[in-house]
């Protein structure tokens, strides 16, 4: 029965589409606030304004970020229908093509090998988790791969058509996230003549300016967008376009200014769970095969040079590391074929143990913080969930162990991954639900009550509510809105504090709280409008 996986179909199913296990899971997950719900307001107001070129939050020009990921999220508004859902589907998609094109890089690092790349990639359990979340960073990881394959290909082969592919790849790098993407492409490019040696062809100094000016030009259709998207602004606000977003991050970082070192204690937990099932001992050996293996020289030009750069970046965020995962697949599997047994799929058994005993916990111990307002039978639904897909996870590693330690371990660590989702919805996630705020403002919409925002509100509910339009800003002096609208209602965010008596409904949020009070509430106790510095800018 132990050979069940080696048979077909199993076998030929791809790594890239197992992560779409994923798909039914993509809504368990309310959509978290500050980022999540911003991007998606940002997607919104996109789709109402019809306005594809300059961005807008609360109908205000938005400058934080490049404009791909909303592009491709009202992409799939318009194929599949406007939801939280076919949102995140986009990302999933994502992450399902640079599963794939790990494998590929793979393949022509390695010639006559198999994805092996693509089922360490799959099983990261940082990347899956990701993968189901509006966010800009599996997107770049995807054109960052595609980059990768760009290069391998042009230092293989000195194609034009290679240069192309690296300058579309740094375009929608850029339009992903900015020009982050040029700094996961450097290194690959300017290491070229070290990770290619002893190769078919000798690359030269001038072949890689040749890359590094492609790289670069491709983003010139980016500059053309952000005319288009400032053209018609102020200077000031031009100036937070084009540089602050960029140079503010590196220089003197605006948000998540972190230590240099902050990074390095993550890593081990960033790269789960393939740093558990490393036998340490055996690295060594396999590490020293450097000097006679592309793979290796690559994988370690694609990924420890660019964390080098993160380390010195002011702005830090663990997502901020995404990209880095297919080069230390590509090193990872370099190592496996050095030496088959270095990693140990019997020690997932140790992380399974783990998150089962946080089920159990979630179960028997005290009323789970993410619950919030959900019914027992949802509740009861959640936990039924994660402890299938638990089994699930435990069936497919003692099936599987006859299989190749990668896709056993993948397979395994996908569905633990999958497990967690509940578990994240039920003890963390839930409490930050803004789904009761927003059904709440949609109904006080349609009685046509009055209904202002705090200016410091980052798009809570825009989305969420279905707005036709943003709320209108209170202004400065919210206690002199409330006497001019006795019988409003004012959605309010507080970057600190806890929610004050007269607000309802409320959400606590990981710094300070947001939700609804009625004029006569904000009358009656006007301290709790203190003024508190927006949220810091999207990630």
């Amino acid at each position: 029965m132990s050979q069940v996986f080696d048979r077909r179909p199993w076998q030929r199913i791809p790594p890239a589409l197992w992560i779409l296990l994923l798909l039914p899971l993509l809504a368990i997950l309310p959509a978290v606030p500050i980022d999540e719900t911003r991007y998606l307001s940002v997607a919104w107001e996109m789709r109402l304004s019809g306005n594809w070129i300059t961005l807008h939050l609360n109908g205000a020009p938005y400058f934080d970020k490049p404009p791909l990921l909303f592009w491709l999220i009202n992409a799939s508004w318009s194929v599949f229908g406007v939801s939280l859902w076919s949102a995140r589907l986009m990302v999933l998609l994502c992450s399902a093509g640079c599963i794939a094109l790990c494998g590929r890089l793979d393949r022509m690092l390695a010639p006559g090998d198999g994805p092996r790349a693509s089922w360490l990639l799959l099983g990261f359990l940082f990347l899956v988790l990701f993968s189901g979340v509006v966010m800009f960073d599996i997107t770049l990881c995807l054109f960052v791969v595609l980059g990768f394959v760009a290069i391998v290909s042009y230092v293989q082969s000195g194609r034009r058509s290679a240069l192309a592919l690296l300058a579309f790849a740094g375009m929608m790098g850029i339009f992903a996230k900015g020009p982050v993407a040029l700094l996961h492409l450097a290194a690959p490019i300017l290491a070229a003549p070290w990770w290619s040696a002893g190769g078919q062809r000798r690359i030269s100094w001038r072949e890689v300016l040749a890359m590094m000016l492609a790289a670069v030009l491709g983003g010139l259709p980016v500059l053309l967008w952000a005319w288009g998207a400032v053209h018609h602004l102020s200077d000031a606000d031009a100036h937070e376009l084009l540089l602050r977003q960029t140079a503010g991050r590196v220089v003197k970082s605006f948000a998540h200014n972190r230590p240099v070192w902050w990074y390095l204690p993550w890593v081990p937990v960033l790269l789960l769970p393939w740093s558990l099932l490393l036998r340490w001992r055996r690295v060594g050996a396999a590490a020293s095969s450097w000097r006679h293996s592309q793979a290796v020289r690559f994988g370690l030009s694609a990924s420890v040079p660019a964390l080098l750069a993160f380390c010195l970046v002011s702005g830090k965020q663990l997502h901020y590391l995404l990209p880095l995962l297919p080069g230390v697949a590509i090193l990872l599997t370099a190592w496996l074929r050095q030496d088959p047994e270095l990693l140990s799929a019997r020690r997932l058994w140790i992380l399974l143990a783990v998150i089962a005993g946080v089920l159990l916990w979630s179960i028997f111990g005290s009323v789970p913080l993410g619950r919030g307002s959900m019914s027992p039978e949802t509740a009861h639904g959640l936990y039924a969930l994660s402890g299938g897909l638990l089994l699930l996870s435990a069936a497919s590693l003692w099936l599987g162990r006859r299989m190749k330690v990668e896709r056993c371990a993948a397979l395994s660590a996908l569905l633990l991954t999958m497990a967690m989702v509940p578990l994240v919805r039920l003890e963390v996630v839930g409490s930050l639900d803004m789904s009761d705020v927003a059904q709440r403002v949609a109904e006080l919409h349609k009685q046509g009550v009055v209904m202002a925002r705090t200016d410091n509100e980052p798009g809570l509910v825009t989305f969420l509510a279905r707005l036709p339009s943003p709320l209108p800003a209170a202004g400065v002096d919210q206690v002199e809105w409330a006497r001019q609208h006795p019988d409003g209602v004012l959605l309010v965010y507080s970057g600190r504090g806890t929610a004050p008596a007269g607000a309802s409904p409320t959400v606590r949020l990981a710094n300070g709280w947001a939700g609804l009070m009625t004029s006569q509430a904000v009358l009656a106790n006007p301290g709790a409008l203190e003024r508190s510095p927006p949220p810091a800018p999207g990630d």
